[in-house]
């Protein structure tokens, strides 16, 4: 009997369980190792070997036993609104056993028949991208669980990693919370991401707000003016590499009873449907729509959305230099009007006129935001049941083990899991943590930082959890406006055994609020790392 997959220990360590170290279980564990090896535990020389392995274990563990958010339950208001750097941060930690399966890209394959070199789904920060198998390897269990979600189940080890929302935590304590999750069958879809946010990309999403229409699979325009029709043609070539053809089309006009002649601008994307549906709040209905505030990344977009929606749905003035936009969504032109800075008297009867004045920008100035501008393609969902399997008959289960490269992650039935392939050998090195204070100045001593790092790294883990855990603990407790964490870390697997590449060093970094959003803080707090 063959299953799928298993993973290492979970994420949300908070809410694990605390337990106590059992000294006689772990001494009876290492004579059991040393018989497996050849050697005789009763022997001079190694008769106290099972008692110092032991105790050396409880060290080495020792962050299982205590709750690192209690570490930063001592903070201060210092009024301190700068970056909080500390870099080397000695950190020493272990990993585990840990086995899984994946959806490969291209259609779906059991465990079993999954081959170095391919290439894997997953998600990163809720965009699916590739990663490729580099090794695979495999063992045998007897004990599974049966995961089950609103949109589907699957089968893992119980101690499987899950993307929560609190963090990775094992399947088999998942139930009654949410694990994130994509539909399969838009993994293998072309994906039109923005390949440049200037003017062309905010002219294409004013025309959309103003006159276009959003399908299940499908963005289009139709219009009777060929010159507005090829600009916004070319504005979904220029933002996003689509080559959107102009089609002659006819209509029947309900008001002469006569065919009219349009033009008509169709892509057929899911992906651009999806995004517009994110940027106007999930309904591309027009007088429900929300106003797109990714148009407020910079004055270029805001500018070209402006004229694509005076294009569509609105008019030059004759008498000022200034614009009109028509719309029966009215919190659509109130939102709007704030931010051009000008007065908005809102119809009942008919539809809202608003007028823009070229010199608002002048006037107001510019209120610049920073939104995300390509499409999250994950959801939250929840777990209905965690069901023990357990193998029947004498042949146990064997589940597959897929270390993959540039991603460790990969998704199962659209649910990510983590992977990483571990062989309860250390890892060793320095993290770096810096934080910027909220409003408030909030920080916490020095110190608690790496014993923050302490406790996190004691225990079993995976390098690429660790550095997460120690961003999110920080996020929970100091409530920042930013945090930046990097882990450098050497890992005795790839010295001791495999590929034996000693001195090779692993790199892994997490980032929060600001050091996500604002690129600018983000060099700054890096170059600070790099000079240390």
């Amino acid at each position: 009997m063959s299953n799928t997959m298993a993973n290492g220990p979970a994420g949300g360590a908070h809410q694990r369980r605390r337990q106590a170290f059992d000294q006689a279980r772990a001494e009876a564990a290492v004579r059991e190792l040393l018989l497996a090896c050849g050697e005789d535990p009763d022997r001079e020389g190694l008769r106290d070997t099972p008692a110092r392995v032991a105790r050396a274990y409880r060290e080495l563990f020792a962050g299982l036993y205590t709750d690192p958010d209690t570490v930063l339950n001592r903070t201060f208001d210092e009024s301190h609104e700068e970056l909080v750097l500390v870099t080397e941060i000695p950190m020493y930690s272990t990993c585990v056993p840990s086995e899984q399966t994946v959806n490969v890209v291209g259609g779906a394959k059991q465990a079993r028949e999954v081959v170095v070199g391919d290439r894997l789904w997953t998600l990163v920060e809720g965009r699916v991208e590739e990663t490729e198998v580099v090794r695979i390897s495999s063992r045998e269990t007897r004990e599974l669980v049966e995961v089950t979600t609103e949109h589907g189940s699957f089968v893992v080890t119980p101690d499987h990693p899950l993307a929560t929302p609190e963090g990775w935590m094992e399947a088999k304590d998942v139930e009654d919370t949410f694990i994130e999750w994509t539909h399969p069958r838009k993994l293998c879809r072309d994906r039109w991401r923005p390949r440049s946010t200037g003017y062309y990309y905010g002219y294409f999403i004013g025309a959309m707000c103003s006159y276009g229409t959003v399908g299940d699979r499908y963005i289009s325009l139709v219009v009777n003016d060929h010159l507005f029709a090829k600009k916004f043609a070319e504005s979904v070539w220029q933002a996003f590499g689509a080559d959107a053809q102009i089609e002659y089309v006819e209509h029947s006009s309900g008001y002469t009873k006569r065919s009219t002649p349009d033009y008509r601008v169709r892509v057929v994307s899911s992906y651009l449907a999806d995004l517009m549906r994110q940027y106007v709040g999930g309904d591309a209905h027009h007088t429900r729509q929300r106003f797109p505030r990714v148009v407020l990344n910079n004055i270029a977009i805001f500018t070209g959305f402006l004229d694509g929606y005076v294009d569509g749905d609105g008019c030059r003035s004759r008498t000022a230099d200034g614009s009109t936009l028509v719309s029966a969504n009215v919190p659509f032109l109130e939102e709007l009007a704030q931010i051009v800075g000008t007065r908005f008297s809102p119809r009942t009867d008919t539809a809202s006129h608003l007028y823009v004045a070229d010199s608002w920008f002048r006037r107001h100035g510019f209120p610049q935001e920073s939104h995300r501008t390509d499409l999250i393609e994950s959801e939250w969902v929840r777990v209905r049941s965690v069901c023990p399997i357990e193998a029947v008959g004498a042949e146990p289960c064997t589940v597959y083990s897929f270390k993959c490269e540039p991603h460790p992650t990969f998704l199962i039935a659209g649910h990510l899991t983590h992977n990483c392939e571990h062989h309860l050998l250390p890892f060793h090195g320095v993290a770096h943590i810096g934080y910027i204070p909220n409003e408030h100045g909030r920080v916490t001593g020095l110190s608690k930082l790496a014993r923050l790092v302490d406790l996190y790294a004691k225990r079993p883990q995976v390098q690429e959890r660790l550095t997460s855990q120690i961003a999110d603990a920080l996020v929970r407790k100091l409530d920042p406006r930013g945090v930046i964490v990097v882990v450098e870390a050497e890992h005795l697997c790839m010295g001791m055994r495999g590929v034996r590449k000693a001195g090779s060093r692993t790199v892994t970094s997490a980032v929060r609020g600001l050091m996500r959003s604002s690129p600018t803080t983000r060099a700054e707090a890096l170059e600070l790392i790099r000079r240390r």
